[in-house]
């Protein structure tokens, strides 16, 4: 698996260099500005695998880190932007590459090692190939899969009372969009440079070929090593890949990171906050906002349209979930509570899921059967500086977002830093 950031990293700069000026004149909302500062929390954990939720966590706590050090030097966040955006392109590679292609991986014993360039390049090799076309598929889609569960985690926090440090806003920016750029810059299957593209290593060329193998009984050695051929008469394909964009349409389309973005600019450039809480709508002490998401999995899309409820003891979010094979499209739900105060030292997180699988003609899960997931977070303070955060799960056999495709318990634990 390949990947260059080069375009999301000049999107990103475009963006920086536009929303400055526009925000330049435009006063912060005094209904949410000034605010108390709280201070940075910085976490270091470890999840079993594809571990992809605390390792972005923590990728994302060290762009806290750095960012910190970059502005010491400086009185004014003005130029925040001149290292947030560049740290936060950097520290993507990692999550994508290591938390993602690598996550999945080691889920599946392949022994993962990557490298990593200066033009912001990375890549992530195994030690053997994929036993399956399932196992390519996932490896092959793992790396933008990580990158929106670590945005989903930081939008969240952005939409907590206290807000979320200003400086992960680009970071989850670029890895919301990485999806999206991902998938819009590769060309159809139908254009020649579609098979040069999948042997290069571009993930998502390498996904939607790997489904096309998965149809046909494929080698899957054959797959990963880039010397499987084709076969443009598959009628799926096309639509395949048209599933493929427009999923990678629907996940930019996402009200909560336009606001976030907007927000980045308003109360931390501009108005030199150090967090940044993101704009709702406000109705009867709740603030809400809708959001988009969307995966690559081993036999469909899913898009999911999210509700978030902000309340002052917490963020309730529900959503719906549309599984698309190309074949047919079946529905998931969930609900999840985020940053439910217990006290002045507790904080609780739950989340349940629910899903159909659609028939497709990968013929990976059954048509029909029924998937669920069921998670607890707890975050607690030891002290003044110190705490301590743990996740416990469980989930049926199937695919989800940042989970283990497999059946069975999952879990993870972390410190967390007070400065």
């Amino acid at each position: 698996m390949n990947r260059s950031l080069l375009p999301l990293v000049a999107l990103s700069a475009l963006l920086a260099l536009a929303g400055r000026p526009a925000l330049a004149q435009e006063e912060p909302d005094s209904s949410e500005s000034p605010r108390p500062e709280i201070a940075n929390v910085f976490f270091l954990g470890y999840e079993t695998e594809p571990g992809m939720d605390y390792g972005g966590r923590t990728v994302a706590s060290l762009q806290s880190a750095l960012s910190r050090a970059f502005s010491v030097p400086f009185k004014k966040t003005a130029v925040a932007p001149a290292w947030e955006f560049p740290l936060g392109a950097a520290l993507l590679l990692v999550q994508h590459e290591v938390g993602g292609h690598g996550g999945r991986g080691r889920e599946f014993g392949l022994s993962p090692s990557y490298g990593f360039g200066w033009d912001f390049s990375g890549s992530t090799s195994t030690e053997r190939p994929p036993a399956t076309n399932q196992e390519n598929i996932l490896l092959a889609a793992g790396g933008a899969e990580a990158d929106g569960i670590m945005a989903r985690r930081i939008l969240l926090e952005s939409l907590e009372p206290e807000g979320v440090d200003g400086a992960k806003i680009p970071l989850a920016f670029m890895a919301k969009l990485d999806l999206t750029i991902y998938v819009l810059e590769t060309p159809d299957p139908g254009d020649e440079d579609f098979a040069q593209e999948y042997r290069d290593g571009n993930d998502a060329a390498f996904w939607a070929v790997a489904r096309e193998a998965q149809r046909w009984g494929a080698d899957p050695a054959d797959v990963w090593n880039g010397v499987y051929e084709l076969r443009l008469d598959d009628p799926l394909i096309d639509g395949t890949w048209d599933d493929a964009r427009a999923t990678a349409i629907w996940n930019a389309l996402d009200p909560a990171l336009v606001s976030a973005v907007y927000a980045y600019f308003r109360d931390h450039v501009i108005g030199g906050n150090a967090r940044v809480r993101t704009p709702l709508l406000r109705a009867g002490g709740w603030g809400f906002t809708l959001g988009t998401r969307g995966a690559l999995g081993p036999q469909e899309v899913s898009r999911f349209l999210d509700l978030h409820a902000a309340a002052p003891w917490g963020v309730l979010t529900v959503y719906a979930r549309d599984l698309d094979s190309s074949v047919e499209r079946d529905w998931g739900y969930g609900a999840g509570i985020h940053g439910l105060r217990l006290g002045r030292t507790l904080r609780l997180g739950l989340q349940g899921d629910l899903w159909t699988e659609p028939g497709a003609s990968e013929g990976i899960f059954p048509k029909g059967r029924n998937g669920w997931n069921a998670s607890a977070e707890i975050d607690a303070l030891l002290g003044e500086r110190w705490g301590f955060a743990a996740k416990v799960g469980s989930k049926s056999a199937g695919f989800f977002p940042g989970l283990p495709v497999d059946e069975g318990t999952y879990a993870g634990f972390g410190i967390t830093a007070a400065f």
